[in-house]
């Protein structure tokens, strides 16, 4: 039979390689004895999904301009941790790991040992920094000093469950040479990280409870509880890899060829790593923040009635108008209108048409709203013989939210000759 390329025809592939013209060969390719491309693959995606979350958190973080917290800095820091940690993981495929331990040299396979035995230290030092970042996003969430206590009780126990680990991790096997446990009479590994896990899901569930904590005395709809609950509850599901990886570790573990039978202990490890990192950035999303916010504080950029937005330094300038502006921004918002104050008499009404019948600087102009939630500052004085309805009138049908001040005060008068002096609490 005549080939192809001869009579016309399109060209066949190359014998060799199986590969026709114009094509490359891939970075790896995956055979029943060699699953290194699927390392590469499953830790380069790990390490994508963890940068694609961190860039949302820098995102909300710099949208808001709040500046950076100390949960931003560990949370930031494990992701520097993890890239190095990824960087390990791709040097101990560069040396052989995931192929079967046959086609390793015995210089590769003393490397892959030496570079997996710190990339384990790096792996624990990794998720206590994510456990750090969510340990202090409840401290700065909360000013209750019963809060921050737990917080700081939690994150003191992964850092003790954190070190405990990383020495059972170091001091195995033969102190001369602890990396090396293939072929090696080493006893005890499996027990060991089974006794890590078990510390790292009792931390895990020990931060959640501190947002169970949290949320109790919370004086929110229980939707909103809810809604807090879930997104720090969504770290919980790392203890899916957790569980899996360690099912895996003792399957290859006594392996015979564990360069290629410990490959899906590597991935589960990664995806372990990656979804700690995500799982830092997800309560920091806004529609979770909403629940615990009171949106005492806006975003120095403010969106105006017009669509525009406002900076702070202009704010800052509007609010320092005189108090009859004020009093007409308030009449004006369009968020709601100004109750008529039912302690006014006839004459002081006067007063205070003709005050008002004073031309202002710019009558027509809209005043932008000065925060992103709508909500205003009034202040009303009323007599103390007011009626319980003539009292809830000043709150707008308490369709907002009032903040109650109690204030002392102390009156000093003259009169028919003598000096009075009287207090009351309010």
């Amino acid at each position: 039979m005549a080939d192809s390329s001869t009579d016309g025809g399109p060209p066949g592939p190359d014998p060799s390689t199986g590969l026709y013209p114009g094509q490359s060969a891939p970075l790896a390719t995956l055979t029943a004895t060699d699953q290194s491309g699927a390392v590469i693959i499953g830790a380069a995606l790990a390490l994508v999904f963890a940068l694609i979350a961190m860039f949302i958190r820098l995102y909300v973080r710099l949208q808001f301009q709040r500046g950076f917290s100390m949960d931003d800095m560990l949370a930031a820091t494990s992701m520097a941790f993890f890239i190095l940690q990824s960087g390990l993981v791709f040097g101990e495929v560069h040396q052989g790991f995931g192929k079967t331990i046959d086609d390793v040299s015995p210089a590769g396979l003393v490397a892959i040992q030496k570079i997996g035995y710190v990339a384990d230290i790096f792996y624990l030092l990794t998720t206590l920094l994510t456990k750090g970042s969510i340990g202090y996003l409840f401290i700065r969430l909360s000013p209750d000093i019963n809060h921050i206590r737990a917080a700081y009780g939690c994150l003191a126990a992964a850092t003790v469950f954190t070190v405990a680990s990383i020495l059972a991790t170091c001091l195995r096997c033969d102190l001369q040479a602890p990396w090396i446990f293939i072929n090696a009479q080493c006893t005890g590994l499996l027990t060991r990280w089974q006794a890590i896990a078990a510390l790292d899901i009792i931390s895990e569930v020990g931060l959640f409870a501190v947002a169970i904590h949290m949320t109790q005395g919370l004086r929110v709809s229980v939707s909103s509880k809810l809604v807090v609950l879930f997104a720090f509850g969504l770290r919980l599901i790392i203890l899916v890899p957790i569980l899996i990886r360690l099912k895996y570790l003792g399957d290859s573990i006594s392996s015979s060829n564990w360069t290629l039978d410990g490959v899906l202990t590597v991935l589960c490890t990664q995806i372990h790593i990656s979804y700690a990192i995500i799982a830092t950035t997800t309560p920091c999303l806004r529609p979770f923040m909403a629940a615990l916010s009171t949106n005492y504080g806006g975003p120095t950029e403010t969106k105006t009635p017009s669509g525009t937005k406002l900076s702070a330094s202009k704010l800052s300038k509007m609010t320092g108008n005189s108090d009859r502006s004020k009093r007409s921004a308030a009449q004006k918002s369009e968020v709601g209108y100004a109750l008529e104050d039912m302690t006014v008499t006839e004459p002081e009404r006067d007063i205070e048409a003709r005050h008002s019948a004073v031309p202002q600087e710019d009558p027509g102009a809209k005043v932008p709203t000065t925060r992103w939630d709508g909500a205003d500052y009034r202040v009303a004085i009323m007599s103390r013989n007011l009626s319980g309805d003539a009292r809830s009138t000043q709150s707008n049908d308490s369709q907002k939210m009032i903040i109650s001040k109690n204030t002392e005060w102390q009156v000093e008068y003259l009169g028919d000759g003598h000096e009075s002096t009287g207090s009351r609490h309010s």
